[in-house]
């Protein structure tokens, strides 16, 4: 079996995370955090935001939720075709990332791989922008191909770049800055999502200027112009020293460092499981805007409103997560993240077909639940890990994920038999498992317990 090439002291002694203190003590320690940022701090800040914000855009005007699914109705009337998509985008955001691990384990810099995967991403963006125009009314099954097959590839080397950003970006913001950074990016990020979606609703609403496939083509063209905003954001990032110590010998030290790392941190697995429920509970949120069109008849033109409520959940809730992500930890997040995804699950199987301006509020808490994933899960495995075993806990947490990437595949296939009230009933279990097992969670911040990497004896 391949072995560790480390023998590093205990985790608990090597994890950076401040422990719990009292109100002037984490005055003192914050001024003093202050005084001792990571070396260009302001820098990295302002351009991360403006990477954070801009990708927020670009991702609002190719949403897997809203406008994407919608395009994907017109060119097929097979549901199944809506799933696979978001089975890829799910596939593509796990799967990869073990090996990502193990690629940029021990590497000094790790800026080089996110500049070249936004450019892909950016690359097949432009491309299934002109595919669209080009052939979407002569040869809708090459554009349906087409989606498919670059939203996976868009899917598969963005799920390499989690890892690489949560590494760069937890050596370039501090633990007790990470909510406000997270907070400030999706707040102005959602605001111009939200306008994203406003202009997304005109676009489809002006079928005599606009008809289709220049509609779609258009906005595809805005998510990739967008895109290149964000690259050019993170192009001005000054990456951090990062350690050249090495956790993994070669790619078979993967699989028994993934299982050291699950057996000594009951915590991860109990993150997991919460993790997995809402996941699952989110497998239906495509469906949301399906449903909408297909069984409430909302018009073509309510799509662009409901990703603009979707945008106006995020930004708001966003306020409420960060602050709390900041001054009680992540575990709380999860928490309100799993209630607002039983809540936005509940109204889609409630709201009568006579009063579809309640739908509206299906997306608003949508927006709030996606928000909450962001900045609760991708935050609080930062602070579980120390710099060496974080990027390894990082795609541990995510590819343990992987076999839930299929779910809206599958959902798009129950739908032949199933009602979407009922799935959506099922949704909203789910989501309340979730927050049942988010009340078990410990908050790394406080407790050397609870957090992923290996101890001494492990190694």
């Amino acid at each position: 079996m391949a072995r560790l090439l480390t023998t590093r002291a205990a985790c608990t002694a090597r994890i950076t995370n401040p422990p719990s203190m009292t109100a002037p003590t984490a005055i003192a320690a914050d001024a003093t955090e202050l005084a001792a940022m990571p070396p260009h701090y302001r820098r990295n800040f302002a351009a991360g935001l403006i990477h954070g914000i801009f990708f927020q855009a670009s991702a609002a005007f190719s949403s897997i939720h809203t406008v994407m699914p919608s395009l994907v109705a017109i060119l097929t009337p097979a549901a199944a075709a809506v799933g696979l998509m978001a089975t890829l985008q799910n596939v593509g955001q796990f799967i990869p990332q073990l090996y990502t691990a193990y690629l940029i384990d021990g590497r000094s810099r790790k800026k080089p791989w996110l500049v070249a995967i936004i450019t892909i991403r950016f690359l097949a963006l432009a491309l299934l922008a002109w595919l669209t125009f080009q052939f979407g009314l002569t040869r809708p099954g090459l554009v349906l191909t087409a989606i498919i097959a670059l939203f996976g590839l868009f899917s598969f080397i963005g799920g390499m770049g989690t890892v690489v950003y949560a590494d760069i970006f937890a050596r370039a913001i501090p633990a007790r800055r990470r909510g406000r950074f997270s907070g400030a990016k999706q707040l102005f990020g959602y605001l111009l999502a939200i306008l994203a979606g406003l202009v997304v609703k005109w676009i489809l609403g002006q079928p005599d200027l606009l008809p289709f496939p220049t509609n779609y083509a258009l906005i595809l063209a805005l998510s990739a112009g967008t895109l290149a905003v964000a690259l050019i954001g993170f192009i001005l990032i000054k990456e951090p020293p990062s350690p050249t110590e090495r956790l993994l010998s070669s790619p078979r030290a993967l699989l028994p460092v993934s299982m050291r790392l699950l057996k000594h941190s009951g915590n991860l697995r109990l993150l997991l499981l919460t993790q997995s429920l809402t996941v699952l509970s989110l497998a239906l949120a495509p469906f949301f805007v399906v449903y909408a069109r297909n069984d409430l008849g909302v018009p073509l033109a309510a799509i662009g409103l409901y990703l603009s409520l979707q945008m106006v959940g995020a930004a708001g809730s966003n306020v409420l997560w960060a602050w709390l992500s900041d001054t009680h930890g992540n575990r709380s997040v999860i928490t309100g993240t799993a209630a607002a995804a039983a809540a936005a699950a509940a109204l889609a199987w409630l709201t009568p077909a006579t009063q579809t301006w309640l739908y509206g509020g299906v997306f608003l808490l949508l927006g709030a639940t996606l928000s909450g994933v962001q900045v609760g899960y991708s935050n609080i495995i930062l602070e579980m890990a120390d710099e060496v075993t974080r990027p390894m806990c990082v795609a541990l947490r995510n590819t343990v994920l992987a076999p839930l990437a299929v779910a809206p595949l599958l959902v798009g296939l129950l739908t032949a038999w199933v009602s979407y009230p009922m799935l959506f009933m099922l949704a909203m279990l789910l989501a309340l498992g979730s927050l049942a097992a988010s009340f078990k969670l410990r908050e790394p911040r406080n407790d050397p317990s609870a957090r992923c990497c290996l101890p001494e004896a492990a190694l």
